[in-house]
């Protein structure tokens, strides 16, 4: 009943961005049929205008151009891209592909930085290496992405050229853009993660395990920590599908040959079947990544999502 609930949830959701995103793009003042013809003529006429417009379907009324377009996605087919005439899902592959090599470097650091500096943190509460991690991620949260990724690139590709400026399709040309990526969600996580530990602490499950005997590493890694991960682990599935969709500017800074550059180029060029399929497509991601979440979650500790009192020791 459970799964049943969530997919109906998940197809509402998946027609309200669809729905949404296909008439709020078609309501913009910039007629698409226009734009493509400047593309194509040099100064194009009425009549040129209103060819394209009736062969591209653009003189029906929205929920026409709608319900086909809806039809032709459950066929797998997303259009077809007036800027550069080809299959937009078979672009978007492309595109997509890059941008999850780009996400998931980002998550490695988010993981390998976020626990152990949340964990510190919490532990060493009110001394100096809490402040200084304080300090450290109120900045990561404060710098906006393309300043931190110019930022990055003068520091070592310029001054210390360890980087090139535009590196694309090695290991190594991950590093700065997916640490720029990174840094802002590194720092919430960390702050969110220690506030999660601290509160665990006061629980009473502590109390009756230092009772038992255990040692405070015990305590921590075997006991608080479990209870601290499932809002961490709802952040973290959150954070992929806001990654994955507004990476747009950290590929702007690296020349990134990602979906959030070919968004934003669809956007400025008014490239209709574009920017409705990556919606389509970013939206999809982000549902998943949520539900993956909560079944993590229930997976990791099924009484405490549930909402029953008791916590495991």
């Amino acid at each position: 009943m459970h799964f049943i609930k969530k997919l109906i949830r998940v197809l509402i959701v998946l027609i309200g961005v669809s729905l949404l995103s296909f008439i709020l793009a078609n309501l913009s003042s910039v007629d698409p049929a226009e734009a493509i013809a400047r593309r194509i003529y040099s100064n194009p006429t009425q009549e040129q205008i209103q060819d394209i417009r009736t062969e591209k379907g653009l003189d029906q009324p929205i929920l026409t151009q709608y319900a086909r377009w809806v039809g032709n996605c459950l066929r797998g087919d997303l259009g077809t891209s007036y800027q550069s005439n080809q299959p937009v899902i078979q672009e978007m592959a492309g595109k997509l592909t890059a941008t999850l090599f780009l996400v998931g470097m980002a998550l490695l650091w988010i993981v390998l930085i976020t626990i152990p500096l949340g964990i510190v943190s919490a532990v060493r509460k009110d001394r100096f290496c809490d402040h200084l991690i304080r300090i450290i991620t109120i900045l990561g949260i404060s710098i906006p992405a393309f300043w931190l990724g110019y930022l990055l690139l003068t520091a070592f590709a310029i001054r210390i050229p360890v980087f090139k400026v535009v590196d694309y399709g090695n290991l190594r040309s991950l590093i700065l853009p997916s640490i720029t990526l990174a840094a802002s969600v590194v720092s919430s996580s960390v702050r969110m993660l220690r506030a999660t530990i601290l509160e665990n602490l006061k629980k009473d499950y502590v109390i009756y395990a230092q009772a038992r005997g255990l040692s405070t590493a015990q305590i921590l890694w075997k006991h608080v920590l479990k209870n601290a991960l499932p809002p961490m682990v709802t952040l973290f599935f959150q954070n992929i599908g806001m990654m994955i969709g507004g990476s747009a500017i950290v590929e702007s800074v690296f020349s990134w040959p990602g979906l959030g550059n070919y968004f934003v180029s669809a956007i400025v060029n008014r490239d209709l079947p574009v920017i409705t399929g990556c919606v389509l497509v970013l939206g999809l991601i982000f549902v998943i990544c949520n539900t993956v979440g909560e079944l993590v979650n229930r997976a990791l500790n099924p009484r405490m999502i549930s909402g029953k009192e008791g916590k495991v020791v």
